[in-house]
């Protein structure tokens, strides 16, 4: 658990280095290729193929953590939490797959949409992620 902190503390730490991404349009396609991913990784699930499983699972932990790193502000405390326990969810889904525990893998999967369901009515509700700079007082 530390481990997950002290990472998401590393690259907050890195998202102010980093240059500004290009707005909502970034962190839209950043969505479609999480989407893409949990796609590829319920076929896997279901077909009991457990390289591709851990290949999808990487690569959404992969992609979490540039979205993260692309934050250019502090976000709200629920979607950091959000981020978090999604992090969790693959983390969770990658340890049951090297066990070759498939139903643990199926309910880690399903804790990790269960993420996506909650940030994402977070997310419509606050209206409050963007990639965005927000604009300055003197326009």
């Amino acid at each position: 658990m530390f481990r997950r902190f002290a990472l998401l503390g590393f690259m907050l730490l890195l998202a102010v280095a980093v240059r500004p991404a290009s707005g909502d349009e970034r962190l839209q396609a950043i969505m479609r290729t999480k989407l893409s991913n949990t796609q590829s990784l319920l076929k896997a699930i279901v077909t009991t193929d457990y390289k591709e499983i851990d290949r999808a699972a990487d690569a959404l932990r992969s992609i979490n953590e540039m979205e993260i790193v692309s934050w250019q502000t502090s976000p709200k405390r629920e979607y950091t939490r959000q981020a978090m326990l999604f992090m969790t969810a693959v983390d969770d889904l990658r340890d049951a797959s090297k066990r070759h525990d498939i139903e643990g893998v199926g309910a880690a999967y399903s804790t990790l949409v269960t993420t996506c369901v909650h940030c994402h009515a977070f997310v419509r509700d606050a209206r409050s992620v963007s990639l965005r700079l927000p604009p300055s007082p003197s326009t």
